[in-house]
């Protein structure tokens, strides 16, 4: 039947808790197990979710810890997030009348 689609949503849910949504979208007419195999759709992506899950728990651990001291974001590595916080910034001074 093709391609299929994946979709992710996060959704923090609390200061220390974000629940991650994953979607497969098959075609309306595909048959499952015939044109896809639910287990197969899955196999990878609960391989990669395990694996940024361990990832982000161990890097809230170091936020969370006493030693952690909060630095700017690196202008190199980090430019994406530093032009979506800039933009959010503006667009939210712009709207609260500032």
């Amino acid at each position: 039947m093709g391609d299929n689609l994946i979709a992710f949503q996060i959704l923090p849910v609390g200061p220390q808790e974000t629940k991650v949504i994953t979607r497969w979208l098959v075609h309306k007419d595909a048959v499952e197990g015939v044109d896809y195999d639910p287990n197969n759709l899955r196999h990878v992506w609960d391989a990669t979710n395990a694996q940024d899950r361990t990832l982000s728990e161990n890097n809230q651990l170091g936020v969370n810890s006493m030693g952690y001291q909060p630095g700017p974001y690196s202008k190199t590595f980090e430019f994406g997030v530093i032009n979506f916080v800039n933009w959010y910034c503006e667009r939210m001074a712009a709207n609260l009348g500032e």
